[in-house]
């Protein structure tokens, strides 16, 4: 959801898996490739007989390419990879526009045109996905990636009926069928797996099934979780669960905190940090060694390079999943003035809280869209 570093329930019954079940063998298959020295992961899709690199991003459902001409407002320089040339392969949707805003990147919105194009992802070919081209809009990119592959449900989709953005709203809500919807209806198996690593070589996307060279522990399952909808009931927006706990302290063992109780969080390999609320983010960054120190220009917490991450553990459906301490220092983004690293952990006062790329390095996430509607996590050995 929230992309990139510029930013940053009702409880549910659990079942847990005593052994590693094996998955599907996958149809297909693809690189999973960081950038940013793992900020961000990318994949390679091919549309209109041309390939562009995408951050694959679990916290959104729309997949869009930058188009030629893009006007980029705020900034000098969006700063996105090599545009898209021409018009939709498989025609444009007149009546039709994209209208999204990514939360954790202030002030990051993009407007455009939707249209269909058969797409190439994984060896996987998808005919006719509806897909957009951005026209405008205000978004910090990485120089590389062409836009985003929204990996998410339908009910997060942007599209919107008419030609105006300024008067969206419910009333022109225009839901299709995301990429992963209308994929898994295709291939007849409704799971895709990731694995993000801090290895280049060792990172995937994979479509109805797990590699099956990758070995993992004992897998444990939790269902993904509804949301409230803004004018009452609830739907299936984000890949959403919550933590039986949280448990952090000093390296040494001194300081333990354990915190149960927790808010909702989503799944969202499109951000990289993990996003808490305030006291929680506040006390884990207190637990570097030394301390790091939160900027108030940068909104965000930092440490000396070379400072000793706390341990981080989050519970899901009776298991616990330690975060590599590797992940918990970004070498790539640092303070200006201080040379200070990023630290992994950040913080909102939003009602949404992200379980990032800090959290899913290391691990194997199986996201079931099927009647199932659950996600499966293990710790990846090896």
């Amino acid at each position: 959801m929230a992309k990139g570093l510029a930013s940053v329930v009702a409880g549910s019954s659990v079942l847990f898996f005593a052994s590693a079940l094996p998955h599907p063998t996958p149809i297909g298959t693809a690189k999973a490739l960081p950038v940013y020295h793992p900020a961000e992961y990318l994949a390679e899709v091919k549309v209109g007989g041309h390939k562009y690199a995408l951050m694959i991003d679990t916290g959104s459902s729309d997949t869009w390419f930058v188009k030629d001409g893009f006007q980029c407002l705020l900034y000098p320089h969006c700063n996105l990879g090599p545009v898209f040339r021409g018009d939709f392969p498989g025609g444009l949707i007149e009546v039709e526009h994209l209208n999204i805003s990514y939360g954790g990147d202030i002030g990051a919105f993009l407007n455009g045109q939707m249209g269909y194009s058969d797409l190439t992802v994984a060896g996987v070919t998808i005919p006719k996905q509806q897909i957009a081209l951005a026209t405008i809009g205000s978004y910090t990119g990485d120089g590389i990636s062409s836009g985003i592959l929204g990996l998410g449900l339908p009910a997060l989709t942007g599209s919107f009926r008419g030609q105006i953005p300024t008067e969206d709203g419910l009333q022109n809500l225009a839901p299709y069928s995301p990429l992963i919807t209308t994929l898994t209806n295709q291939i007849g198996k409704h799971t895709f797996s990731l694995g993000l690593s801090r290895n280049e070589s060792e990172s995937f996307l994979a479509f109805g099934g797990v590699p099956q060279h990758v070995k993992v522990g004992n897998y444990t399952r939790v269902p993904i979780e509804k949301m409230a909808k803004p004018f009452g009931g609830e739907d299936y927006f984000y890949y959403a669960l919550t933590p039986d706990a949280m448990v952090w302290g000093n390296s040494s063992g001194g300081g333990v905190n354990r915190r149960a109780g927790l808010p909702q969080v989503i799944v969202d390999s499109g951000t990289t940090l993990n996003v808490f609320p305030h006291d929680i983010a506040r006390s884990i960054n207190g637990h570097y060694a030394p301390p790091a120190v939160y900027s108030k220009s940068l909104n965000g917490w930092f440490v000396a390079c070379n400072a000793v991450p706390p341990s981080l553990g989050v519970q899901i459906g009776g298991q616990m999943f330690w975060t590599d301490p590797l992940s918990m220092v970004l070498p790539q983004v640092t303070d200006p003035e201080t040379g200070y690293c990023a630290t992994g952990i950040g913080a909102t006062d939003g009602s949404v809280f992200i379980l990032g790329d800090v959290f899913m390095q290391g691990l194997v996430a199986v996201f079931d869209v099927g009647q199932r509607m659950e996600m499966r996590f293990a710790k990846r050995l090896g």
